[in-house]
């Protein structure tokens, strides 16, 4: 969850010690380009789009290919590299950003598409984006407080938005629905969860939807050591980068509150699809057929 924007923070230069505008200075231009990985595909404007296809379930079935992608919002993305999503055979965007999200960056993919869209806005209503970055200038921030959030919008995430996890089930498992993209602003923490929710409802083991969740790491780290550099230079080193990383990262303990919470209140995943989410088993078949070979 990145709460910081660079150009916009450095608001009077001459306020800082010189070395530490240098170090500011230099970290704005030095944004580098996302490792390759297999399961990774190239797009302008974003880091983090893959194809979820190839992942084995528990009884041995495997997530087609081209089927199902996640990604972050892309920000810079053109017509031509729109169109290189619509050549993947996307139908479907979901979206789950929050009404406020939209109206500062507006859908990109559907700007120039037909591509159908569902807006399911998820957000986490405990951090403000504004309230978190101005802690971290001032330096108003004790070890492991952004940690203490970001696993209770873990647990958020899971039991808050019922409704929306269950219409992103039910739309993937209509026709027309599929081949679709997830995601959100960047990609790791509302989209990781959507995409957690659904490798499990399809069977796929929990150590591969763990590693599946943490693959935005890999891809946001260059951005995450930058921009926490560049929190901690512009607090004057008084907020820790640690703290900083705590909201940018995904982490196994996030995922890993979220579903402690559905167990805790539903006794099973399985309790927390067809109870919380209502999903009965005709849909649950619908979504396996469509995406599973």
């Amino acid at each position: 969850m990145n709460i910081l924007n660079p150009r916009s923070t450095i608001r009077n230069p001459k306020s800082l010690p010189a070395f530490i505008v240098v170090v500011l200075l230099l970290l704005l231009g030095c944004a580098t380009a996302p490792p390759q990985h297999p399961n990774r595909l190239e797009l302008a404007g974003a880091r983090n789009l893959r194809d979820l296809g190839g992942y084995s379930t528990i009884d041995g079935r495997q997530i087609k290919k081209g089927m199902l992608y996640r990604m972050d919002h892309p920000k810079r993305a053109r017509e031509r590299d729109v169109e290189a999503v619509v050549a993947l055979g996307v139908k479907t965007v979901y979206d789950l950003r929050s009404e406020k999200e939209l109206e500062r960056d507006p859908p990109r993919l559907q700007a120039v598409t037909m591509l159908e869209v569902v807006h399911l806005p998820v957000d986490c209503e405990l951090i403000d984006p504004y309230a978190v970055a101005k802690r971290i200038l001032k330096g108003d921030v004790e070890e492991g407080d952004f940690q203490g959030l970001m696993l209770e919008c873990y647990r958020n995430y899971v039991l808050n938005y019922t409704s929306e996890w269950s219409s992103l089930l039910r739309n993937m498992a209509k026709p027309g629905g599929l081949p679709g993209i997830i995601h959100c602003t960047y990609g790791r923490d509302r989209t990781g969860v959507s995409v957690a929710i659904i490798l499990r409802s399809l069977g796929v083991p929990e150590e591969t939807v763990l590693e599946d969740y943490l693959l935005s790491n890999t891809f946001w780290e260059s951005e995450t050591d930058r921009l926490s550099c560049f929190a901690s230079c512009a607090s004057c080193f008084r907020t820790p980068r640690s703290e900083v990383r705590a909201l940018m990262e995904v982490r196994p303990e996030y995922l890993e509150a979220a579903f402690e919470a559905i167990d805790y209140k539903y006794g099973s995943f399985e309790g927390y699809l067809h109870e919380g989410l209502g999903i009965d088993d005709a849909t649950l078949e619908r979504l396996r057929s469509a995406l599973l070979e």
